[in-house]
């Protein structure tokens, strides 16, 4: 079959090219070497991979090829160690509305750390954040979500 005759194929000198790039195997020896010249040198500074792959894109073509440049990059150990969260700091703190009744809204927190008296070494912190009236229920470890809903329905 002809490989002039599929679109973006061309022959040049029994050397086969798709799109002006170089088409190798997917199965080729090179891939590897190839991945960690553009991704891992110096040069290429493991800059992730869109930049691996437009970079490799403009040179080379396999079947995958995206996938291939993906997997490797993903499982670049450097890449993992150093990467940053592309999402933007949360924004300022922002003041919770003052609730209208006692008890419609509460928080809770825990004191752990503390020295054992009568077996108790932490506390549950439930304060009503319109009052302030707050109650401290002492807890053995090891508790549980289920033992502090009980413990919170019973005391509070």
């Amino acid at each position: 079959q002809d490989p002039n005759a599929k679109a973006g194929y061309a022959y040049k000198q029994g050397i086969l090219f798709y799109e002006g790039r170089l088409v190798i195997s997917s199965k080729s020896q090179l891939i590897p070497i190839l991945l960690q010249e553009f991704h891992e040198s110096p040069q290429a500074g493991h800059s992730g991979f869109y930049k691996t792959y437009r970079r490799l894109a403009a040179n080379v073509y396999w079947l995958g090829m995206k996938g291939t440049i993906q997997e490797f990059v993903k499982n670049c150990d450097i890449c993992q160690r150093q990467k940053y969260l592309a999402t933007s700091p949360g924004g300022l703190l922002q003041p919770l509305p003052i609730p209208e009744q006692i008890w419609e809204d509460i928080s809770m927190d825990f004191i752990t750390g503390l020295p054992k008296s009568k077996g108790f070494e932490a506390i549950l912190v439930v304060v009503d954040r319109l009052s302030k009236y707050s109650h401290f229920i002492p807890l053995k470890h090891p508790y549980t979500a289920r033992s502090i809903a009980e413990v919170f329905c019973k005391e509070v």
